[in-house]
């Protein structure tokens, strides 16, 4: 799976998808993207982190950050799936959809603020997901000066709801990746994406990257500010959280489905990353519910 830069042609733009799951690759796009999931539930891959969605589930997505929704393994599967069981509503627009003096009046410094804070992505929570939800599904069915205006309050209503914003990149602070970087390292993730769970080759992924396994992980550790090792390990431990909390698989199914090669690795791999082993974090979550 390669990411892919995705052409728009408006400066505004609401697509209601409706798929048996959702298929668009890894891509990027200079335009914003509000996503609301409505039916469907997997992992959702945006910029550096792995985290779950199912519906209701609502985010704010910057200029290029890439991005991608997979629903679970099991609905690939299916002998005969929902032709609706994935679904969601996407609003695509530019910063400047208004013009490139639009931010710079006084009354849209709300508006910029939130358009800075979405480079690296957030998602809406708690009621003003519940309240934006409605709203955008309601936008549909506006003629189109009424429709610009409630999305601009929709906007408006995010920006100064900061108890219900969480940023999805909290490790990194950022994925501010430089144009000529961002492909290269977006055929990278989309290559960990599509494969973390198996086993996972240095020297595939170098030669995505056009370099010698030795220049690619110098490189790596530079533009993203982690190790390709850490990447892929990442990716397993928050897969494996995932198997803790929704299923009773045993502990050996979950080390291997997870992508780790023995069950010691995976126990010292996961204390690392959670600061709990794996048995005590399925104890724990359980007890959360």
């Amino acid at each position: 799976m390669k990411a892919q830069r995705e052409h728009l042609t408006s400066g505004f733009q609401i697509k209601h998808v409706k798929q048996a799951r959702f298929d668009a690759p890894y891509h990027f796009h200079p335009e914003l993207e509000l996503t609301l999931i409505i039916a469907g539930e997997g992992k959702r891959f945006i910029g550096n982190q792995i985290t779950d969605f199912r519906p209701g589930d609502l985010v704010l997505l910057g200029e290029n950050l890439p991005h991608c929704w997979q629903n679970h393994q099991k609905d690939w599967l299916l002998a005969d799936p929902d032709p609706e069981g994935a679904q969601a509503l996407v609003i695509h627009f530019r910063k400047d959809f208004l013009g490139e003096e639009f931010l710079s009046h006084e009354a849209c410094a709300g508006l910029k603020n939130l358009f800075e804070k979405a480079k690296t992505g957030f998602s809406i929570v708690g009621p003003t997901q519940d309240k934006i939800a409605r709203n955008m599904l309601a936008l549909a069915e506006m003629a189109p000066f009424p429709r610009l205006l409630a999305f601009l309050q929709i906007l408006h209503t995010i920006g100064i709801s900061t108890a219900d914003v969480q940023a999805i990149d909290t490790t990194e602070g950022n994925y501010a990746i430089a144009e000529g970087d961002l492909e290269r390292i977006n055929r990278v993730y989309a290559y960990v994406i599509a494969n973390y769970t198996q086993e996972v080759h240095l020297d595939e992924v170098a030669h995505l990257a056009n370099m010698t396994e030795t220049a690619f992980c110098r490189y790596f550790k530079k533009v993203t500010n982690k190790t390709f090792v850490e990447l892929v390990t990442e990716f397993r431990v928050k897969h494996a959280c995932t198997l803790l909390r929704t299923t009773n698989k045993p502990m050996i199914e979950v080390c291997f489905e997870s992508g780790f090669g023995n069950i010691s690795h995976f126990n010292k791999q996961f204390k690392a990353w959670m600061n709990t082993p794996p048995l005590q974090y399925r104890k724990m979550v359980n007890e959360w519910h």
